[in-house]
């Protein structure tokens, strides 16, 4: 289906990599609610599967364009590239491996039209498992509460964020390797320096928690630092440090947190609990997470492993 001429309200940006098992269901979530106002651009990298092909096949129910990478460029390439091609007022980013919730596209349309300021809005992820269980679900009641929950992680994910593609592209994913992971959590805090997201009620994309996810097995001291690299990065633009400067420690202590957590899983308990104690020098509040007593229970695992 080829669109006409007039600028879409949407343009969906699909990032993949040899998915085949999962980008027709990605599709088909689009094509369940696309009119008119979306456009779709597939970003392959490169695959070695039937990506391509399988993406090729929605052309006569959606507005789409494949575009393939002539190497593998990383997810933040490819996002960039399809925000450069993109025709639409709006960029919606959606994984291959992820869904869009049904209406999500018509809630975000009808958001848009009562905010016509708004440039940079977001709608509530949920992450499930295969069997669409729901495994976490981030909870902000507020607009008050949006720049304390993204400096402690990133609820945004990177499914399901619209993005005014001027705004966007003055700001794009950095591409710097040492950022794999975290570059869509490092690309909202630069933004939201700038224009503050707003929450669009409803759902909006589903997150699939499955092993084959690139970050899924990361070693701990990779992550360790990427969480450095975004942190000095920040930290030396004054619009962000500024932005951040209210929730710095949250800030730090969430990252190490997180990083003491991943330590535990892979059964290296001496930096776990040396990282732990960081973030608790950094927001002693974090003591009373149910992180801080998921992580209690990898060390008494750890420990019984050990005796």
């Amino acid at each position: 289906m080829s669109g006409d001429n007039l600028a879409p309200l949407f343009s969906v940006i699909v990032p993949t990599f040899d998915r085949q098992d999962h980008i027709s269901r990605c599709l088909e979530s689009i094509v369940d609610q696309a009119s008119t106002d979306t456009q779709v651009l597939v970003v392959d990298n490169a695959s070695t599967d039937q990506t391509v092909e399988i993406a090729r096949c929605f052309n006569k129910v959606l507005d789409i364009e494949v575009l393939v990478n002539e190497r593998n460029r990383e997810r933040s390439y490819s996002r960039n590239r399809g925000a450069m091609q993109a025709r639409g007022q709006f960029l919606v980013f959606l994984d291959s491996d992820d869904e869009l919730t049904p209406g999500a596209l018509d809630r975000a349309k009808r958001f848009a039209a009562e905010n016509p300021d708004c440039q940079f809005f977001f709608q509530l992820m949920r992450i499930v498992n295969e069997s669409r269980v729901t495994v976490y679900e981030p909870i902000i009641r507020s607009r008050h509460e949006i720049r304390r929950t993204l400096a402690e992680g990133n609820p945004l994910s990177c499914s399901g964020v619209y993005i005014k593609r001027s705004l966007f592209l003055r700001h794009k994913f950095d591409e710097h390797p040492a950022l794999i992971g975290s570059e869509d959590w490092h690309c909202w805090l630069r933004v939201a320096a700038e224009h503050e997201p707003s929450l669009c009620p409803g759902a909006g994309a589903l997150i699939f928690d499955h092993g084959s996810r690139t970050m899924a097995s990361d070693p701990w001291q990779q992550a360790e630092r990427r969480f450095a690299h975004l942190t000095a990065d920040l930290m030396a633009s004054p619009s962000t440090r500024d932005y951040l400067t209210p929730y710095l420690n949250l800030f730090r202590g969430s990252q190490a947190h997180y990083v003491a957590v991943k330590a535990a899983d892979q059964r290296a308990l001496s930096h776990s609990i040396i990282l732990f104690a960081q973030a608790i020098r950094h927001y002693p509040a974090l003591l009373a997470t149910r992180r801080t007593l998921y992580l209690w229970r990898l060390w008494l695992r750890s420990i019984l492993q050990r005796s």
